[in-house]
């Protein structure tokens, strides 16, 4: 896939169709029509992983709990690995990456051995008396 798109693009749009796929989150469109776009979404996905059970599995193990960071990282990485392979759905993820995900999805990790508060994009990490060498 040269220069398509870099290893980066491939990761962050995977990341967003995953997390559409496993939970059927879009924007800008009624419910109905929503439910209609991720099926389609769902049913490429499970073409181009055709006979390849595992990510099928991953697949559907997301869908039944897209709470499960594992299983979003395993379809993360599954939906990668072949857009890296495949340029057509390489173009499809980024095109349902780019028109459907929700505006102002972030997820924002923050782990600190110290007192840490997150809000939009402004962080203050304060550090603590105790911690203080």
């Amino acid at each position: 896939m040269d220069g398509v798109m870099g290893a980066v693009d491939v990761t962050a749009m995977s990341e967003a169709v995953a997390l559409m796929a496993a939970t059927g989150a879009v924007s800008g469109l009624s419910e109905s029509a929503a439910l209609g776009v991720v099926e389609r979404m769902r049913q490429r996905v499970r073409a181009v992983f055709g006979s390849d059970t595992r990510s099928v599995d991953v697949l559907e193990q997301a869908v039944r709990e897209p709470s499960d960071e594992g299983r979003m990282r395993e379809l993360t990485a599954a939906l990668a690995w072949y857009a890296q392979r495949d340029e057509e759905f390489a173009s499809d993820l980024a095109g349902w990456a780019d028109e459907y995900m929700p505006a102002g999805s972030v997820v924002q990790n923050v782990r600190a051995g110290r007192d840490a508060y997150a809000a939009g994009r402004d962080m203050t990490v304060n550090q603590r008396p105790d911690m203080v060498e």
